[in-house]
């Protein structure tokens, strides 16, 4: 049943990249050329499974015979699958205290940032261009661990990342010396809408990291509500079992805040409306930018070019009059911190091919051939989805991120959301009803909600 195969491959997927992102963050600690070939390897392996749980439109899925054959080792995944789910909700239930190597709820420089960057607005001041990243890191009793360093200054002869002694160091020098410091990102380099939709949770006071975790569960919510009723019950269990999604939220990412509204346009984007959540996203993290790309192709090919270029301009319209105070309040600014994701000097980083390079499996090329892989990447994976636009639909979910896996920087975050992506593109693919004894059959098993016999039919 090709149904139940859709929605295993993606609980297997989000399984890897949970084991994944668990190796890559201690071989960046430890540098490991073996922990780098499995962390770029399950993420190149997980990257594949989602792409074959969306090839095809699906239609009729729910409907489709199992195969005898299959029924066994599909039970068999499903039991992993179910196995994996208790791993998403034990993350999900302890989301309160903290992993025990990390006693903060400021996990990376983006949640810290983004948060002095709201108190300063509160303040009257502009946050792209005045943020003191030291005050802001010391009220916070955190250091330079938490920092992106940059390729310059005392870091211009470093060639893979800094010690954490050179870290320290360099932080102590550029704090005495005053003023931004030139060897770690200061300022804000996202949308303002990553500061705008934080503001009243800074100004309660509460911690930003519960809203990113609703976000989660509302974007999940979402998923359900679109899916066939007698799918949810193993959507959720395998949203469950994607646990690089309640895992790596938990352990702070504010990504969630476009994730939400992202999976919102892609859900429901046959309607016109999903263009202002394609425009919310946009403004709030560079990520969302290249799903708009994938999104705008689908509206062209079911809906036309004009639909398209409509949609482009709503989308456009919303990200230009939530930023345009602050490009009116300091142009340059703004805009030097919308491209420090590109212009900035930064150190390899990542869970992709440059993973292997950082950790002596591959040499490190200079930054410009791995820009070239990215841009190859991006042409064919554009290529491929136009192509496929009416066999394989739902396909550009996962396409969009498969560039950054060949970029200079990779990182994690990049891909640990693409399960909640799949997911959204399964739940609005026309399989039809799906019905509990043909999920029986098929070997299906669910965690949460098993699936009910059928009733026998009454008497005529």
């Amino acid at each position: 049943m090709r149904l139940l195969l859709r929605i295993a491959a993606v609980a297997v997927a989000g399984a890897a990249l949970y084991e994944a992102g668990q190796v890559n963050s201690v071989v960046q600690l430890e540098p490991s050329a073996p922990g780098a070939l499995f962390t770029a390897v399950a993420v190149a392996a997980a990257l594949a499974l989602l792409a074959f749980a969306l090839t095809g439109t699906g239609r009729g899925d729910a409907r489709s015979l199992p195969d005898p054959a299959l029924v066994g080792p599909l039970r068999a995944i499903f039991a992993f699958v179910a196995l994996m789910s208790l791993v998403g909700l034990a993350w999900l239930f302890g989301f309160r205290y903290p992993a025990l190597h990390d006693a903060t709820t400021y996990h990376n420089d983006a949640i810290t940032l983004n948060e002095c960057a709201a108190q300063a607005l509160l303040r009257g001041e502009d946050p792209y261009a005045r943020l003191d990243i030291f005050a802001c890191f010391d009220a916070r009793r955190i250091g330079a661990d938490r920092t992106t360093p940059l390729r310059r200054g005392a870091f211009a002869g470093v060639d893979v990342y800094p010690s954490e002694a050179q870290l320290d160091a360099v932080w102590t020098a550029a704090r005495e010396r005053g003023g931004p410091p030139d060897e770690f990102i200061w300022r804000l380099s996202y949308p303002a809408l990553s500061i705008l939709l934080i503001l009243p949770l800074v100004i309660a006071g509460w911690d930003t990291n519960v809203l990113y975790v609703l976000c989660l569960l509302a974007a999940m919510a979402l998923v359900l509500r679109r899916a066939p009723p007698g799918t949810r019950p193993l959507l959720l269990t395998g949203l469950l079992a994607a646990a690089s999604l309640t895992a790596f939220t938990i352990g702070g990412s504010a990504d969630l805040l476009y994730a939400l509204p992202l999976v919102a346009a892609w859900l429901w984007r046959e309607r016109r409306w999903s263009a202002l959540a394609l425009g919310v996203a946009c403004a709030v993290k560079q990520l969302a930018w290249p799903f708009a790309a994938f999104y705008l192709l689908q509206v062209a090919a079911r809906q036309g070019w004009r639909e398209a270029a409509d949609r482009t301009a709503i989308a456009a319209g919303l990200f230009a009059a939530v930023n345009a105070p602050f490009v009116l309040w300091d142009a340059r600014a703004w805009l030097l911190g919308m491209v420090t994701p590109l212009s900035e000097p930064m150190f390899p980083r990542g869970a992709g091919l440059v993973f292997l390079s950082a950790n002596g499996v591959l040499p490190l090329f200079p930054a410009t051939v791995y820009l070239a892989l990215e841009a190859i990447a991006a042409v064919a994976v554009l290529l491929v989805a136009w192509r496929a636009r009416r066999t394989s639909p739902e396909l550009g979910v996962v396409l969009a991120m498969v560039p950054l896996y060949f970029a200079w920087r990779s990182l994690f975050s990049y891909f640990f959301l693409l399960p909640l992506f799949a997911y959204a593109a399964i739940a609005r693919m026309p399989a039809g009803e799906l019905s509990a004894a043909a999920a029986r059959e098929g070997g299906a098993l669910s965690v949460l909600v098993m699936p009910a016999p059928s009733a026998p039919p009454g008497p005529r």
